[in-house]
C-alpha cells in the first residue's frame, strides 16, 4: 500500500514542476516555476511496479501572494476510471537555490517528504531527488522540450538499490491562462 501512495505521490510531483535556461534561474528563479502556470493535459507511463498508461490534466498557476506555485490535477491514478484530485505547491528557497514540492490528495494522503529539484544547466534540465527513508531515494529528471512539451522520468530504488517505482510522462500546454485558484 506504501509503494501505491508513493506512487501517486511521485506521479502527481512531476506533473508540477519544470525549467529554463541557466541564466534564468539564475536571475528569476520563479521564472523557471512561472513557465508552468495553464492547462495542461498530461499522459504518464507507469514500467514499475505494473505496467500502466493513464492520462490526466492540471491546472496550474501561484498562489498565496505569488510565494508558491500550485497545481491541481486530476488523474486516473489506480486504473478504475474514477479521477483523484490531487493539489501540488511548489517554491524557490533562495537560501539553499533549490526547488521544493509537496503532494496532498483528497484521500488524506499526504507526501512524506519534499521532492527537491536543483537546476542543472549544462543539461539544461532540472534534476530532482527525494529521500524516503527506510523506503529507499528517487531520482528524476524534467525538462521543457523545443516543442513546448514538458517531459519527465523519476524511479525509486530500495535500499539495496534496485528499482521499485520507474514512471516517465510528457504533458502538453493546452491554455497558457488557466488556474487553480480560477473556477
Amino acid at each position: 500500500m506504501r509503494l501505491h501512495s508513493l506512487f501517486a505521490l511521485i506521479v502527481a510531483c512531476l506533473f508540477n514542476f519544470a525549467s529554463t535556461g541557466s541564466a534564468v534561474a539564475d536571475k528569476d528563479p520563479n521564472g523557471i516555476l512561472a513557465k508552468r502556470v495553464g492547462l495542461w493535459k498530461a499522459t504518464v507511463s507507469v514500467k514499475l511496479p505494473k505496467e500502466m498508461t493513464f492520462q490526466g490534466q492540471e491546472k496550474i498557476g501561484w498562489a498565496l501572494d505569488h510565494n508558491y506555485l500550485m497545481g491541481k490535477g486530476f488523474y486516473d491514478d489506480k486504473g478504475d476510471g474514477k479521477k483523484t484530485e490531487v493539489i501540488n505547491l511548489m517554491a524557490y528557497n533562495a537560501m539553499d537555490k533549490r526547488y521544493y514540492i509537496w503532494e496532498f490528495k483528497a484521500d488524506g494522503q499526504v507526501q512524506p517528504v519534499p521532492t527537491v529539484g536543483t537546476w542543472d544547466g549544462d543539461k539544461e534540465e532540472m534534476t530532482l531527488t527525494a529521500d524516503y527513508g527506510k523506503l529507499g531515494t528517487g531520482d528524476g529528471t524534467w525538462k521543457f522540450e523545443k516543442d513546448g512539451s514538458f517531459t519527465w522520468t523519476f524511479e525509486i530504488k530500495n535500499k539495496k538499490g534496485n528499482v521499485v517505482f520507474s514512471v516517465e510522462g510528457k504533458q502538453v500546454k493546452t491554455d497558457s491562462k488557466a488556474s487553480p485558484t480560477k473556477n
